[in-house]
């Protein structure tokens, strides 16, 4: 029995094969590149491996296309041997498996893209949230702007961080990290520019800055902070080392959000 769904978060799956061992490994391809391609060269790959492939899901991006593969393996060192051939692929970005917990059972949700052990999502309505920030605001004012920001910086680092787990870097990351923040409803964003000590980014249809349209003095605290983290961990310094600012904003009438971010310069 296999069923299976696609919410525009990530790709899901439910596989039930009685007394099978089954796994589920999910890559990130460029959107560029021909997904036959990549179907042919996984075919290739299952070869002579002692495993099964039992079944795949694909949804594709703005940027990139993920792939879901549900299959049977002999052996964790044949799984392992699976990913490696995948990766080998040039339109692979990056690769991620797990097996399940329960023999002849997996049932797996990936975010888009895959990260390691992610936790549980907090899904909150938008009625919820538009009510929570421009109350918020009204009430503690840059007080909860700021909390709001150094939270969200410490999430933009880890969001960061766990690409790196995938052996992402530079651009790569960026990209993937845009991928992350569109499919989690905050917006469309665009590194228009990165360089060792500089970052500006261009979001739009921030849900959290149209959730705050209208409300004065209101500047993007979430956002900005999760583009200061990613920026921050590409840049390998602390917090105290990162000054973001959001020189635009659609709560204030503009078309869309620019955030500015710099790499503080140590004075001696």
């Amino acid at each position: 029995m296999i069923s299976m769904s696609e919410p525009f978060t990530g790709v899901s799956g439910l596989i039930v094969e009685p007394g099978k061992n089954i796994s589920l490994v999910l890559a990130v391809l460029d959107k560029q590149k021909p997904l036959c391609d990549f179907l042919k060269h996984a075919a290739s790959c299952s070869e002579d491996k002692g495993l099964t492939l039992l079944d795949l899901w694909t949804t594709r991006g703005e940027f990139l296309t993920t792939v879901l593969i549900a299959l049977t393996v002999q052996s964790p060192e044949t799984l392992k041997s699976f990913t490696d051939c995948l990766s080998k692929n040039e339109a692979v970005k990056a690769t991620s498996f797990s097996t399940s917990r329960w023999i002849g059972l997996a049932v797996e949700s990936w975010g888009f893209p895959a990260l390691p052990h992610t936790g549980r999502v907090l899904v909150l309505e938008k009625g919820f949230l538009e009510g929570f920030l421009r109350e918020g605001w009204r009430l503690l004012g840059r007080s909860l702007g700021l909390a709001l920001y150094h939270s969200a910086f410490s999430y933009g680092q880890e969001i960061a961080s766990r690409l790196r787990a995938l052996g992402l870097e530079g651009k790569d990351l960026l990209i993937l990290a845009s991928e992350v923040l569109r499919h989690l409803g905050y917006g469309r964003v665009y590194w228009e520019e990165f360089t060792d000590s500089k970052a500006i980014i261009v979001v739009h249809d921030s849900l959290e800055c149209k959730s705050a349209s209208g409300v004065p003095g209101y500047e993007s605290s979430i956002l900005r902070g999760i583009v200061a983290g990613i920026a921050g961990t590409v840049w390998q310094v602390d917090k105290s080392r990162v000054e973001a600012r959001e020189t635009a904003c659609i709560s204030r009438g503009d078309q869309a959000c620019r955030i500015e971010v710099y790499l503080k310069t140590i004075s001696r």
